[in-house]
């Protein structure tokens, strides 16, 4: 297992990171932030994460997608449906595109950066190792810990600890996939107290279809736009927000 990367991109001293979907929720994000995301399994919260991943790398900053819910090739097409060659961007050092997903599934992984191992210990001093390699701003997404940390809630606590203040450390925007409904109500809890914000992707019934919504519940230090929004999606799973009707 590695994360080893450095990118060569000049960082512009902004120090927040305006990002499409969330910022209209939140606002500007400051670096540093670890942002917990709470979805519904069934909602389209893995399109919606790539779509502000795609969106990042065309503005030129640097990206860690792990893909540890479903197969990267999923992932990789629905960068290429919205215009983005991610390989593109990794051969300028820019974008690294982690499978966590095949080892969970023990079968052998076709990307470079990939897990070796589902030991939380063995995970914690990779991360601790990779994480200074990257420069402030980065965004890291995870799409889900969820699949990691169903069978280990006491454990998988202790391993978050260690992420979020590592990569917060550096200056980085974290988002952290949780899915709602299948851990302890003390787990929950747990993880909100490591994260600065919260937001929640929710599938919910609406004048008689069902539909993806969004909503930020809180972000320490500043206030946010706590309004339900729904999620549509163009042809190309395109995502922008409208407030619900």
């Amino acid at each position: 297992m590695s994360l080893t990367h450095r990118s060569q991109t000049e960082v512009v001293e902004t120090r927040h990171l305006d990002l499409p979907i969330l910022s209209e929720v939140f606002g500007p994000i400051p670096y540093g932030r670890v942002i917990l995301a709470l979805y519904d399994p069934d909602s389209q919260f893995n399109p919606l994460m790539v779509n502000v991943a795609a969106a990042h790398l065309k503005m030129g900053r640097d990206l860690l997608y792990l893909s540890s819910s479903r197969p990267t090739v999923e992932v990789r097409q629905q960068f290429n449906d919205l215009g983005v060659d991610v390989a593109e961007y990794e051969a300028k050092d820019n974008a690294v595109l982690f499978d966590d997903y095949s080892t969970q599934m023990g079968v052998k992984s076709p990307e470079k950066y990939h897990s070796t191992t589902t030991n939380l210990n063995e995970r914690s001093i990779v991360i601790g190792q990779s994480a200074p390699q990257w420069p402030p701003g980065t965004l890291v997404i995870i799409e889900s810990f969820s699949s990691m940390a169903v069978y280990e809630e006491n454990v998988f606590a202790k391993f978050s600890r260690k992420v979020t203040g590592v990569w917060g450390a550096r200056g980085t925007v974290m988002i952290i996939g949780m899915a709602v409904d299948i851990h302890t109500l003390q787990f929950y809890q747990e993880m909100k107290l490591l994260c600065d914000g919260v937001f929640e992707v929710r599938l919910v019934e609406h004048h008689a279809e069902m539909i993806n919504t969004i909503r930020s519940r809180s972000m320490k230090g500043q206030r946010s736009d706590t309004r339900w929004r729904q999620i549509l999606f163009d042809s190309k799973m395109k995502a922008s927000l409208q407030f619900l009707k």
